[in-house]
């Protein structure tokens, strides 16, 4: 029997690999799981099908005869088959809640599916046939049902993303990226080379690069879709096939790449082979014995045969071709006299292109802009083919018309074969096949320099052809190459790789099975048949330890195991022979354990009791203030009894005084939450409230403390009370919000130790003023917190309040988990509500919070409200003394000055808006004198910027000292104001406070790099620092 037409090549290796793995993949789905879900044998079903369509990729690619054709019987209907069959796996995962209306879906299915198939059948049974070059396949030329079944198929695979997306929508949450993941998997093995498929058969992607991708993502996409759902389902699998599935998958992966990689290598080495041969036939009597013919083509004498084996039958567009190609290498060396040789309307479209590039294109560009060419030519040819015969006249007028009017590479073309279309082609009575045909001689392929192609000979079927210029100048040839022979060397190679394939599963299949079964399966069935006898109750087995590795230990740890319960079954029968008299010792020594308890128990509410004495005083509210009231709230966890007082204990802390500084009034207030529970957190909020007393009373006692800035105060009593607590190494620490208010005006200076962030209620509304995201000051206790210290400042409006509370009012118990476990407010901005639906209350905060979830730590809350104080003097002008400040600003001046004068000569408080005025004024005239003696007159409520132009006036004045005060106030306020740190770097390098210099001009170069004022001190304090060293 003759066997020729049996021809493997690279595309069925290539696909070979593919139907193995879904093959292998659907038997285990469909035959290895005992009691399969219906979401299982779908998934199953559709490998399966997928799989039969694969193969018959293989039987096509390996049979080079007409009836190869036959295969698309197979794949247009297992491919829609196995895309429906994938959409209801997913219906049915993890189940079906609308069975009935599935199954009607899958019936309509089948049905559409087997009428398209049996439709297909019948219209192409004894259709005709014609040969892919592009694929090394036969097929069918029935392009409208093979439209509607691309399209069936689409259908199909789109619906999957549907049911995937409302399956999301109704499963929870842990199931929805399970059918996320697995959807992704799905459309990265379908949707991927669907499109590849569509570029490929469209001439935009190689058959190879096709190929390999389609192979590739069918196997890592459908692998990767079910290895989610084995660990998902509940359907046992076996250890063993997910071993041998993950090492056929690397396997075949592997041999897809190496495989290609040769079929490259064979490819590459045919066209130079052939290339070789060629030049040697054209100059000597050296025939490869593959060579069918060599057509030599002289440009003044046209084509003829330089060597023949049967009748010299020309092809033929050969003569169009050499000539097309003759005027290329004409373009090339610049040369246009051969276009005269394009005259035939077949080649008018090459005319029109190389009469646009004459002149205009090197070498390069014009091979490029050719090649470019050439595969706009290769897709418009599959675009006539494609269309279909019963439509072919309505949509080639259509097509060509739009063609002709587009511009594009082959507008020349599209116009000459337009205007034949309309005078001649569309007319003739021939067959839509025939009038192809035709219209493919207005688009011919070119292929110069050795590059392969491919022809349908008369006499010689089909041929593998080469062109390449011959010795003489004005020459050209072609030579044709049997393409059995082409094929008959792919197959070597290919037959090669087959064995390597089949060896290679059969390896995985069988050898890693057996190997794994004695190393792996059968030692761990050995360990379960063990555990199924201890929860028989025998404990006299055990198990013998056959090798030395992860199951031999694991065997060996499962005899101690066995051995310890035994020893512990034998323990526990002796002791319940003794068990009484053990009953009644164990009931003395209890006894006698409560009792010591209930002393200890006494002894430590008595501490509790001396200790909530000593913190009592200081938690009071001490002010008393028309213009501010202080309202506290303190609810302490832990309670305590001692005799016939009830009483709380724990670390938060709330505080508030009025002092005086700078001859102003202000309310000191703070909120503070020591660490730790019970006596712990109360010894922290003992002292906390001690040193903060303290330096209450030093500040009433002390005229010196009483000049103060407010931002100066804060910062001494903050670093005066993270010393005291870094004296416990840790052991203590604590966190608060300490502020001043000017009780007048209502300016608040407050810092923050990593305090729950204090809330702003105003008109109603619940916010907070400030969050710190970047630098934070941490708790007292953390050495090296101070380097962050902060002051904000708030101006408060009548009616505002300002609320702090410990972390006990975030720390909500508000439910428990499925386990049983607490589950608490993560949401510090629920608060936020709180104080709204409260309207500010506290008691009706902490009944809120109350009402929200259990509160499980203390919760102090300290609310400072602003009734309003004496209203400040405005400066009012009019409209003509407005206009006057833009007319003549001296005259301006005078009379802000007047107005100073008389103000002070009425003993009235001049309005700040004056002050600044004039402070303005006198900075902008670089009077800085006058501009220091008008800064202290109201510095007290400047604002950071006006703080820092004081500061820098006051330096310009020489007033040093006082010029430092008012940096280090901008400092404490803005860390980060970079020419209030220049400033006060100069300041400190007059004072000669080198290192503080030093580290301020550090940091404004950090925040402002290239800054000239900073780069000029710096080397400044380079100088100052040598001379001091």
């Amino acid at each position: 029997m003759d066997w020729s037409f049996l021809q493997i090549n690279f595309h069925a290796i290539s696909s070979s690999t593919a139907a193995a793995f879904t093959l292998f993949a659907s038997l285990f789905f469909l035959v290895s799981i005992p009691r399969r879900s219906a979401a299982t044998v779908h998934l199953g079903l559709g490998l399966l099908f997928i799989g039969i369509a694969n193969v018959a990729y293989v039987i096509t690619s390996s049979v080079y005869h007409p009836a190869a054709a036959f295969h698309r019987y197979f794949t247009v209907s297992f491919v829609p088959l196995a895309a429906l069959h994938f959409g209801h796996f997913f219906w049915n995962f993890p189940n079906n809640p609308n069975k009935n209306v599935s199954r009607i879906v899958l019936v309509i299915q089948w049905t559409v599916t087997v009428a398209l198939t049996v439709l297909f059948i019948e219209t192409t049974l004894r259709g005709d046939r014609w040969f892919r070059f592009s694929a090394h396949y036969w097929d069918f030329a029935e392009w409208e049902l093979s439209s509607y079944i691309a399209n069936l198929i689409a259908l199909f695979v789109l619906m999957v993303p549907a049911i995937a997306v409302w399956k999301m929508v109704r499963n929870e949450r842990g199931l929805r990226w399970t059918i996320f993941w697995m959807m992704l998997a799905f459309l990265a093995g379908t949707l991927i080379p669907a499109i590849a498929n569509k570029l490929s058969h469209a001439g935009r992607m190689s058959r190879g690069n096709f190929q390999v991708l389609y192979n590739l993502m069918t196997i890592l996409g459908f692998f990767a879709l079910i290895v989610i759902y084995i660990n998902k389902t509940l359907d046992r699998t076996t250890f063993l096939a997910k071993v041998v599935g993950i090492s056929l998958v690397t396997i075949l992966v592997i041999f897809q790449w190496l495989s290609y990689a040769s079929y490259l290598q064979a490819e590459s080495a045919y066209n130079r082979l052939r290339n070789k041969d060629m030049r040697l036939a054209m100059v000597a009597d050296n025939k490869s014995p593959d060579l069918l013919y060599l057509l030599r083509y002289d440009r003044d004498r046209g084509s003829s045969f330089e060597y023949h084996r049967r009748a010299p039958v020309l092809p033929e567009e050969s003569g169009r071709m050499f000539a097309v190609i003759m005027a290329y290498h004409s373009a090339l060396q610049g040369d246009a006299a051969n276009l005269k040789q394009l005259e035939s309307p077949y080649v008018k479209g090459y005319s029109v292109f190389f009469k646009g590039l004459s002149g205009e294109s090197g070498p390069g560009e014009l091979k490029q802009k050719f090649n470019e060419l050439q595969k706009q030519m290769r897709i418009r040819r599959i675009q006539i083919r494609m269309i279909p015969d019963r439509t072919l006249d309505e949509k080639l007028t259509e097509n060509l018309r739009t063609w002709a009017n587009t511009d594009s590479p082959l507008q020349s073309f599209d116009q000459v074969a337009w205007q034949a279309w309309k005078d001649s082609i569309r007319n003739n009575p021939e067959s839509p096949a025939q009038k192809k045909e035709a219209l493919f001689k207005f688009y011919l392929q070119v292929h110069p320099d050795g590059q392969r192609y491919y022809r349908s000979h008369p006499e010689y079927g089909h041929v593998v052809c080469f062109a390449l210029p011959g010795p003489e100048p004005g020459q050209y040839y072609e030579a044709g190459y049997s393409y059995q022979e082409f094929r008959q060397e792919q197959m070597k190679v290919a037959l090669a790789e087959m064995w390597m394939l089949i060896g290679c599963l059969l390896i995985v299949l069988i050898g890693f099975r057996l190997f794994f079964k004695q190393t792996l399966i059968d030692p761990l069935q050995a360990l379960l048949q063990g555990v199924q006898k201890i929860n028989t109750g025998d404990l006299n087995i055990r198990l013998p330890v056959q090798v030395q590795d992860e199951i031999g230990f694991l065997t060996g740890s499962f005899n101690r195991m066995v051995t310890s319960i035994r020893r512990a079954r034998g323990q526990l029968q002796d002791y319940a022979t003794t068990l009484e008299d053990r009953v009644q010792a164990r009931t003395l020594e209890l006894q006698d354990t409560v009792k010591r308890i209930q002393d200890l128990k006494t002894r430590q509410d008595g501490d509790f009791f001396l200790t909530s004495l000593l913190i009592h005083p200081l938690t009071s509210n001490q002010v008393s203030s028309p213009s501010i009231n202080i309202d506290m709230l303190l609810h302490q966890k832990k309670r305590f009894s001692f005799r016939r007082w009830e009483g709380e204990i724990g670390g938060d802390f709330c505080s508030a005084h009025t002092i005086q500084l700078r001859g102003h009034s202000y309310i000191v207030f703070l909120n503070g939450d020591a660490m730790g529970k019970s006596l712990q957190g109360a010894a922290g909020a003992l002292i906390l409230g001690s040193v903060f007393e303290s330096i209450i009373q030093r500040t009433e006692l002390s005229s010196e403390i009483q000049t103060l800035y407010p931002e100066m105060w804060l910062r001494d009593a903050y670093l005066e009370l993270q010393k005291i607590f870094c004296t416990f190494d840790g052991y203590m620490m604590a966190s608060m919000v300490l502020g001043v208010v000017e009780e007048h005006s209502g300016l608040m200076y407050y810092l923050n130790a990593e305090h729950p962030w204090p809330v702003l209620y105003r008109d109603g509304q619940a916010s907070f003023p400030v969050i710190e995201q970047e630098k934070i000051i941490h708790k007292l206790g953390i050495p090296g917190a101070e380097r962050n210290l902060r002051i904000y400042t708030i101006q408060l409006r009548p009616e505002d309040a300002f609320i702090s509370g410990s972390d006990g009012r975030d720390d909500l118990i508000i439910g428990t988990d499925a386990e049983g476990n607490r589950i608490y407010n993560m949401d510090e901005s629920a608060f936020l509500e709180v104080v709204e639906q409260s309207k500010g209350s506290l008691q009706e905060i902490q009944q809120n919070l109350a009402n929200r979830g259990q509160i499980s730590d203390d919760l102090s809350l300290l609310k400072l409200e602003f009734r309003g104080g004496l209203p400040l003097p405005n400066l009012e002008l009019s409209a003509a003394e407005k206009q006057l400040k833009k007319d003549d600003p001296d005259a301006y001046q005078e009379l802000l000055e007047d107005k100073l004068y008389q103000h002070t000569k009425e003993n009235i408080s001049a309005p700040v808006q004056l002050h600044r005025e004039l402070f303005e004024i006198a900075f902008r005239k670089q009077d800085y004198e006058k501009a220091a003696r008008l800064s202290a007159q109201w510095s007290l409520h400047q604002s950071t910027r006006y703080l820092y132009l004081a500061s820098y006036a006051l330096k310009r004045a020489d007033r040093i000292e006082e010029a430092r005060i008012q940096g280090e106030r901008v400092l404490l306020r803005d860390p980060d104001h970079a020419n209030n740190l220049v400033n006060l770097a100069d300041i400190y390098r007059m004072l000669g406070y080198v290192e503080k210099a030093e580290h301020c001009i550090e940091r404004a170069l950090q925040l402002r790099p290239g800054h000239k004022s900073a780069e000029l001190i710096q080397s400044a304090l380079v100088e100052l620092r040598s001379e001091l060293e």
